[in-house]
């Protein structure tokens, strides 16, 4: 059975390998199709679809935008952009915009770095950014520099760049759930809630119907939650119930299945982890086929 892999990060914007590096690590997998869905920018996916040619795998292009929806209590959801056109004019314009808020709370985050008695500058940091600037390449810098302080990369998330931590800054421009549809759907791409079951199980089925509403055209029913979500402290076959209630949520409401396990490199080796069945690709084609 071919499986696919609908959400994967590179080095272009908080993961480790290179575009070609991932595409290569796919198909050592077994993946038959693969998605890169970097935040908020679409660099790394030139790279990807051109060494992709002559590997025996389906690149597809897509994006993962950090959204707000604070005014139905949703401080920070993500939304995937699937089968897009990432030459499209407005995408590649917002990405830029975007591009410069990341950086404004990068350097703010530095600043209270080095508050904190941390000898960190923005320049060693943005030397290792490929596209989109990421805590995650501010903890590599900090995990290098002070590996008696710190054991992993989510170790520095915990102690200070995770949200609610003494260096954490928000981003101070992030766009709606309806303009980042609107941004999607405007480069012929599938709007497809990500990982909803981040969040408890009542405020994700009030969400996706928010989502839905808005325009938005799929949800991730295939997710690891069990391996990137300890908080919720369930086992591989309790993800497996939670698949099949997004399953049911998303046939109830009549939109689209997608999943991705969320690959970021050896902190979060994901990639093919859960299965996600050729079919769910087929689907979504054929979504953008019928319009």
């Amino acid at each position: 059975m071919k499986k696919i892999d609908l959400q994967c990060h590179t080095a272009f914007s908080d993961g480790e390998l290179s575009p070609e590096e991932t595409v290569d690590l796919a198909v050592k997998r077994g993946i038959k199709a693969l998605a890169i869905t970097d935040h908020d920018t679409v660099d790394g996916i030139g790279p990807a679809v051109a060494h992709s040619r002559s590997k025996g795998i389906e690149l597809v292009p897509g994006i993962e935008i950090e959204c707000e929806e604070s005014r139905h209590g949703f401080e920070k959801v993500d939304m995937l952009g699937l089968l897009i056109d990432y030459k499209n004019k407005t995408l590649v314009n917002f990405t830029e915009k975007t591009k410069n808020d990341r950086i404004r709370q990068k350097k703010l985050i530095i600043r209270k770095l080095n508050n904190l008695g941390f000898e960190i500058t923005f320049e060693e940091v943005a030397k290792i950014v490929m596209g989109s600037f990421g805590r995650p390449h501010i903890a590599k810098i900090l995990l290098n520099k002070y590996p008696g302080e710190f054991t992993s990369i989510n170790d520095v998330f915990n102690k200070y760049l995770g949200e609610n931590m003494p260096a954490y800054a928000a981003r101070k421009h992030r766009v709606t759930l309806k303009g980042a549809i609107k941004i999607i759907k405007e480069s012929n791409g599938i709007p497809v809630l990500a990982h909803p079951g981040v969040f408890k199980r009542e405020y994700s089925v009030e969400l996706i119907d928010i989502f839905a509403n808005l325009g938005g055209e799929g949800i991730e029913t295939y997710y690891p939650y069990h391996i990137i979500v300890p908080d919720l402290k369930i086992n591989e076959r309790q993800n497996s119930e939670m698949i099949n209630f997004y399953k049911s949520i998303a046939k109830s409401k009549k939109l689209l299945e997608s999943g991705g396990n969320d690959f970021h490199g050896s902190y979060r080796d994901t990639m093919g982890k859960v299965y996600v069945p050729y079919k769910v690709l087929e689907n979504l084609r054929a979504r953008i086929s019928a319009e």
